[in-house]
């Protein structure tokens, strides 16, 4: 490798990557903890009739509170140049959510829980995304732009491996618990969150207030709806792979019911490697050269999923939409960075992240 390439990778400020990445992996954790005990708690508070409600709500939060927690820090950060106020809450909010249930779950009766607990759900669903933007519309302050998408790979590569591995994380958290996996998912949050913002704030807000200050190209609405577009078509890739592959498997293939779930989590291990293994080759191309064959290639794949009558067809389909999936991961954020003004960054990304969520609440909501 060149000079010029090694300094180009050098100057990837690793430890605010490995600490953002930290973060992500405490969020994911925390969601496959709520996925595992949704049920159980159904089932125990007798919330059978809520049911509905809770998946609508969590879609609608999904969709709706990443943009307006960017407006928000981008309004904050440009009038008293305080960036955190906004992650700062929704950690701490989140942190604190947990505990209250991790005690009303041990300590409190049934008759005492049973009223707050929907409410605890929708607070904990909305503080959850209130930290989620303003982390990761700091990832283009931690590298020069050619860069982000092995950034985005690295970070990508670890949250998808996670979720690969639900089947642990699954058994840990029956081994704990309701009670005290409230309690670490708690801790978990809090303390990745301190450490994230700790190793960020000084150099990085600074540049970040340099940036804006410096900055003042204004976005047109047309680069609002690229983006909206762009995390729609991730968002359909995410929905096909993890809500709509695995239903119509167990419902075409005889004896699917037994291995449609691991199949899955194997399709998001893959899209995760092959995610971070593209990513340097990608950084050296244009982005939106890879969004357009991803696109496609996209198309392709769910069509093979949504008609394939047999096993060969819809692993096929998996497969390409799978690709599918991890190109529009490592190319979409960075693309997200090259159309939006630094002082809309934040924005941005929530509606981005908003975008790429709606398809995945509307197919948990029609495949229920």
């Amino acid at each position: 490798m060149s000079d010029e390439g090694n300094s180009a990778l050098d100057s990837i400020k690793w430890p605010e990557i490995i600490s953002l990445a930290g973060l992500n992996a405490a969020v994911v954790i925390s969601w496959i903890a709520y996925h595992e005990y949704q049920p159980v708690l159904i089932e125990k508070f007798d919330f059978h009739g809520l049911v509905d409600f809770m998946i609508l709500s969590k879609a609608i939060i999904l969709v709706i509170i990443p943009p307006l927690a960017g407006l928000l820090a981008d309004y904050l950060m440009q009038r008293s140049g305080k960036y955190f106020t906004m992650y700062s809450v929704g950690i701490g909010a989140t942190a604190m959510i947990f505990m209250v249930v991790a005690s009303l779950l041990g300590a409190a009766s049934i008759e005492v829980a049973k009223p707050i607990l929907p409410i605890m759900i929708v607070l904990w669903l909305i503080a959850m995304n209130l930290f989620i933007s303003p982390a990761n519309s700091m990832i283009e302050a931690f590298a020069p732009v050619q860069k982000l998408p092995v950034v985005v790979g690295f970070l990508f590569l670890i949250t998808e491996l996670i979720y690969a591995l639900e089947p642990i994380v699954v058994e840990l958290v029956r081994f704990f618990g309701d009670t005290l996996t409230f309690i670490v998912g708690g801790i978990l949050i809090s303390v990745s969150g301190y450490f994230f913002q700790k190793v960020s704030s000084d150099e990085v807000v600074l540049r970040k207030k340099e940036m804006v200050e410096s900055n003042t190209r204004s976005v047109s609405a047309l680069a609002y709806m690229a983006i909206v577009i762009v995390g729609l078509e991730l968002g359909i890739a995410k929905g096909i792979l993890v809500e709509y592959f695995p239903h119509v498997l167990d419902l075409r293939v005889a004896g699917a019911e037994e291995y449609s779930g691991f199949l899955t989590l194997g399709l998001l291990a893959f899209a995760a490697i092959l995610a971070f293994a593209t990513s340097g080759t990608i950084a050296k191309m244009d982005v939106q050269r890879v969004l357009i064959p991803s696109f496609i290639t996209l198309v392709v794949g769910v069509i093979l999923v949504v008609v394939g009558n047999n096993l060969t067809l819809l692993i096929i389909g998996g497969v390409i939409t799978t690709v599918s999936f991890s190109l529009l991961n490592i190319s979409g954020l960075p693309y997200v960075f090259k159309h939006l003004s630094v002082k809309h960054i934040t924005y941005g990304v929530g509606v981005y992240i908003g975008a790429s969520e709606l398809f995945t609440g509307l197919f948990e909501y029609i495949l229920r």
